[in-house]
């Protein structure tokens, strides 16, 4: 009688490649890459007013991707808003892997906690902001009940800081380049709404802001997206009075997210009870 035969071990699938790069604006810039990213060169800085979107946009336009593989680009304050490492972000990447094709790593989570959307936060510091970016979506066929969406910290992206599967790069660069391409190519009351200089820094478009929000937009509306956040509130807060109430943050980022899942009315009637509360003081 031939001895029993061993059962087969499974095999644990290969972690996914993590591409990750830091981008360059400048000597000083380049020299304070952190270790293990690659440079995305933007040394010319050809186009200041587009801020990290033009040299990710010339990578994503140029570069071949690898299906398997997930990709992040990261401004040179990543670290330092984060505390993390670029070992940290690729070993929580390949953890998340198989149930993710998007990554998160956003800080300011009192931004995102206290407001319905990233929308109505950006809003709120640049009135206008909604219904320029709502007739943008409009005239590309994409509209969007902007003022109503319910993101939670798993949809909640600012300074593009998320990696992700190349499928996911090439439906926002799709949606970004309309937005490029309304702002770049002739005169019209819609660039100028798109195009209006905001307070952040001299200079500082409107448009940089809403392209930063086409990532949340895309995970909000287009369900096929797997998303997965690093914990956001051990990363910086703002420098606002929200991060003075963060329990209150805890509370409300919680209440959207059992909205999003349960879709029970009064998880959002609890969010906007705690959000009153706050405005007014209590909190």
């Amino acid at each position: 009688m031939s001895p029993p035969t061993a059962p087969a071990l499974a095999l644990e699938p290969a972690a996914p490649p993590v591409h990750l790069f830091q981008i360059a604006y400048s000597p000083a810039t380049l020299a304070a890459i952190e270790p293990g990213y690659r440079v995305l060169d933007n040394l010319a800085n050809a186009r200041p007013d587009w801020y990290e979107y033009w040299p990710i946009r010339r990578w994503l336009l140029d570069q071949p991707m690898a299906e398997d593989a997930f990709y992040g680009f990261f401004s040179p304050k990543f670290g330092a808003k984060t505390s993390l490492t670029h070992a940290d972000v690729t070993a929580f990447v390949q953890q998340q892997a198989p149930q993710a094709d998007v990554v998160l790593f956003s800080p300011q989570p009192d931004m995102g906690a206290f407001f319905l959307n990233v929308f109505e936060q950006g809003e709120t510091f640049d009135p206008g902001l909604i219904d320029a970016y709502g007739e943008f979506l409009e005239s590309v066929g994409r509209p969007a009940p902007l003022r109503n969406l319910v993101m939670d910290s798993r949809q909640t992206v600012f300074s593009n800081y998320f990696v992700a599967r190349p499928a996911f790069w090439r439906e926002w660069l799709l949606l970004n380049e309309g937005l490029f391409a309304a702002c770049e190519y002739g005169p019209s009351p819609l660039r100028e709404r798109l195009c209006t200089e905001t307070t952040y820094a001299p200079g500082a478009q409107r448009k940089v802001f809403l392209q930063e929000r086409a990532a949340s937009l895309l995970l909000t509306v287009q369900p096929q997206w797997r998303s997965v956040a690093y914990n956001p509130y051990g990363f910086g807060w703002s420098m606002s009075r929200f991060r003075e109430h963060p329990t209150e943050a805890f509370i409300s980022d919680a209440l959207k997210m059992a909205f999003r899942d349960q879709h029970y009315p009064q998880f959002l009637q609890a969010f906007a009870t705690v959000r009153e509360r706050f405005r007014a003081g209590a909190g």
